[in-house]
């Protein structure tokens, strides 16, 4: 099975849904937060997921530096395309920008990166910034002059396009006239000037369709159709909206708060933010349960589970 998520920044506990083979695979949309600190810790973790036994398919997002920048990765031939992957662990593969790949029967034309409007912060509090985050000017005329009047069964991005940007999930107090749109201009030049049946894009942190681009974020679809996986229902799973606060659950490892079991899946977008968070929910595959959060203002189109 093939499957697709938005930003994971470096959290997987929604992986625990997935059945863990080598024949399953989900595609991460940017900012998956394996090549973060460049050290010690980002190689025990990605042994941690490379034993998952599940290919990771990741996408360049603005949190992470390219895998072409790292001594370690090699490029070789995979689904059509060139990609990025470490010997030490061949189930987590970066895709390179601009390279069209045949997935699921499908053509997949990929195009990462984004501008980091936490730049500053970063800088100013010594956590990473990578100046390699957005595409440079001879890669976005590569792409345009390779692409341009063609037709792809999807795109797959890290920002949207600039006419899809969901203003209303922008950084309260952020001058957005200080914001660099250069990536989302071009990802308008790529929209009108290439056919294409569906775009995926995650960053914004956010989960919504509009046309036929997709945002994505914290829950997993099954690629390439309109099903979000797994499908809770009253039959297998009793949903328990309002459990528990976020305080009384979201420690530092995550339990189900009833069985305390490690065998969760933890729930994100569709929610306000609660100082920050965007966990929604937590799913506990051993009870059966999902459980909601007393203090998580829901939206009105919340997933129907919680």
């Amino acid at each position: 099975m093939i499957y697709i998520t938005g930003d994971t920044h470096r959290d997987f506990y929604k992986l625990n849904c997935i059945e863990k083979s080598k024949n399953n695979m989900i595609i991460i949309l940017g900012d998956v937060g394996i090549n973060y600190w460049l050290n010690e810790e980002d190689n025990k973790f990605k042994k941690y997921l490379n034993d998952m036994n599940i290919k990771l398919f990741c996408i360049q997002g603005n949190h992470e530096e390219r895998p072409e920048n790292i001594l370690s990765y090699k490029e070789v031939d995979m689904f059509g395309g060139k990609v990025f992957i470490e010997d030490e662990y061949p189930n987590l593969i970066f895709a390179k920008n601009g390279e069209l790949y045949t997935i699921d029967d499908k053509s997949l034309l990929v195009i990462g990166g984004a501008y980091s409007v936490d730049k500053d912060y970063r800088l100013a509090y010594g956590y990473r910034w990578f100046k390699d985050e957005q595409l440079s000017e001879s890669e976005k005329k590569d792409i345009l002059h390779k692409y341009s009047g063609k037709h792809v069964d999807i795109i797959l991005s890290h920002t949207c396009p600039l006419k899809y940007e969901p203003t209303e999930v922008f950084m309260k107090g952020l001058d957005q006239s200080k914001v660099d749109k250069s990536m989302e201009i071009f990802l308008d030049k790529i929209e009108e000037n290439i056919d294409y049946n569906k775009w995926y894009c995650g960053h914004f942190h956010t989960e919504k369709q509009i046309d036929k681009l997709e945002f994505m974020f914290g829950r997993i679809k099954l690629f390439n159709k309109d099903e979000f996986y797994p499908k809770y229902n009253r039959n297998d799973y009793e949903i328990i909206r309002d459990a528990y606060s976020q305080d009384e659950v979201m420690k530092e490892e995550v339990v189900c708060p009833k069985c305390h079991s490690k065998n969760i899946s933890v729930i994100k977008g569709d929610g306000f933010r609660i100082d920050g968070a965007d966990f929604i929910g937590i799913t506990c595959n051993g009870c059966k349960k999902v459980y909601g959060f007393n203090d998580v203002n829901y939206k009105p189109n919340c997933p129907k589970e919680l």
